[in-house]
């Protein structure tokens, strides 16, 4: 990757936040607390395969392809194939459903979808049964003129979700799973500020604003409190909360600091001198060394390996990143860093010397999506073993 990609990378990292509450959906951003189980993983990090990270997002993006590429190589088993119980692939077009994205996982069998009016505005969202492929309506979306939608977050049989106007007050929104007509939250007023995370905790709502700062308050409505000790953070994976934000201006590390919302342990990930692009989950860092080669080790500085020289640094669920694997025609791949294995996403280079990619982000909740010509395809990474 030339200097001139790294520097715009991060003027685009730097950027990204500053129009994140007005996404139609979220993606990169949103976390669902799921009541499902969270497996303790063992970290057993493996040397990575020299490979070629494609730059893009949760969702879909473009990238150049650079000159022609040597002869091809074999690519691995689809991700289907590879995680048969973590992928399903659910069509674009369904029968009374406009244009839609897959949003956050409801519960380990249903995806909430999102649609959108024409104006970009947040317009209704369904569930979508992976095993039976049936959608059903949940509700219409209110919202003002210049009011946006997202952050959508499931628990306690509710999807919650807030609304920011042109003044960045938010307000936040409650709907039964099963169905209903959306309410308001009474939470005395108008939050100031933009929410960038949502999750239900339990019987309350925890949010953090994109300038810092995790508040939590009653879901049925009631008093914001602050978290203690928080002011700072942003929520990384309920209940732990970090900070800086995933986006910093001069390549500060990213969610170096970290702070259990309910127990109060707090950590700070080891950064060298030099180090770079340094992002962190819960248990690992990714990260650039001064002399440009790339990294990822658990946050006490342990089983440091080395990662593809040209990473962009994203890391999805703390051990997957996506690949283009050398001499492949276009195509990449989705890497598990802590079992060496890798799945086919079935991405191939378009035309003019482009192709999409995909890249597993910190706060994408576990749900990757994009569409592959007539299809999603949807990963849910918590199911990956």
């Amino acid at each position: 990757m030339s200097t001139d990609l790294e520097d715009d990378l991060s003027r685009v990292l730097g950027h990204a936040a500053e129009g994140a509450p007005q996404a139609p959906t979220g993606f990169p951003g949103q976390i669902a607390a799921r009541s499902r189980r969270r497996r303790t993983r063992t970290q057993a990090l493996v040397a990575a395969v020299a490979v070629v990270i494609v730059a893009g997002g949760v969702g879909v993006t473009a990238r150049g392809v650079d000159g022609p590429r040597p002869a091809q190589a074999k690519l691995p088993d689809s991700v289907e194939k590879v995680w048969p119980g973590a992928v399903w692939k659910i069509p674009r077009r369904l029968p009374g459903l406009p244009d839609f994205r897959p949003v956050i996982f409801i519960d380990d069998r249903t995806v909430l979808l999102w649609t959108s009016k024409s104006d970009e505005r947040a317009d209704a969202v369904y569930a979508y049964d992976l095993g039976t492929g049936r959608t059903r309506k949940i509700a219409d979306i209110p919202s003002e003129k210049r009011e946006h939608a997202s952050f959508y977050a499931a628990g306690a049989g509710r999807i919650v979700w807030q609304t920011v106007d042109q003044n960045e007050r938010t307000r936040f929104w409650s709907v039964p799973v099963s169905g209903g007509k959306p309410a308001a939250i009474d939470t005395g007023g108008p939050v100031k500020g933009r929410a960038e995370q949502l999750v239900v905790a339990g019987d309350r709502v925890a949010f953090s604003l994109v300038g810092g700062g995790v508040f939590t308050f009653p879901l049925r409505g009631g008093r914001v409190t602050p978290v203690a000790g928080a002011e700072r953070h942003h929520i990384l994976r309920w209940p732990w909360l970090a900070t800086p934000s995933e986006y910093t201006q001069n390549r500060e590390p990213s969610f170096q600091e970290l702070l259990n919302a309910e127990t109060g342990q707090e950590s700070k990930a080891v950064v060298r001198p030099g180090e770079s692009y340094v992002r962190c989950g819960v248990t690992t860092c990714v990260g650039m060394r001064p002399d440009r080669t790339r990294f990822y080790r658990l946050r006490d500085g342990s089983s440091e390996r080395d990662l593809p020289m040209s990473s962009v640094l994203g890391l999805g669920d703390d051990r997957f990143i996506a690949v283009d694997p050398p001499r492949a025609a276009g195509g990449q791949v989705l890497l598990d860093l802590a079992t060496g294995k890798q799945g086919d996403l079935g991405l191939r280079q378009v035309a003019e010397g482009r192709m999409t990619g995909v890249e597993p982000g910190i706060l994408d909740g576990g749900l990757v999506s994009y569409p592959l010509r007539n299809q999603y395809v949807i990963i849910d990474l918590a199911r990956i073993r």
